[in-house]
């Protein structure tokens, strides 16, 4: 089967919400060495990933329309390396959380390069929602 940014868009936005529900739950992500000072930080950071993933399920059914939400989705996931690898390796989050900022700059490198090219439009247009 052929790459398709739909494919992709729909994929993360399924891990997204895995990602929702293990922050749901303390003792699965203190099992894997992700140190959240409390709770309550992992249901907020849940209920933001399960709104995203909502997000870009939807964006991939109509992803001609909904293209500027994945593209802003993208700027997220760049803050989010921005904070997950350095908090990672430095601070006390836990070591688990470099590859999982990694792989959040990766899914927005593939968002930003990807979208323009399958789609035709330019990072302009995507960023100001003119995809019409």
């Amino acid at each position: 089967m052929p790459f398709s940014m739909k494919n992709f868009i729909f994929w993360s936005g399924v891990y997204n919400a895995g990602l929702a529900l293990f922050l749901l739950f303390p003792p699965l992500y203190r099992g894997v060495g992700l140190n959240i000072c409390d709770p309550i930080w992992g249901w907020l950071i849940a209920g933001f990933l399960a709104y995203t993933s909502v997000a870009l399920i939807l964006a991939s059914r109509d992803l001609r329309s909904r293209a500027s939400y994945v593209y802003w989705e993208s700027l997220l996931r760049y803050i989010a390396a921005l904070v997950l690898v350095p908090a990672g390796l430095f601070g006390s989050l836990g070591l688990i959380a470099v590859p999982l900022g990694l792989g959040d700059l990766s899914i927005g490198l593939v968002y930003m390069l990807g979208l323009p090219k399958e789609l035709g439009l330019s990072h302009q247009a995507l960023l100001y929602d003119r995809v019409n």
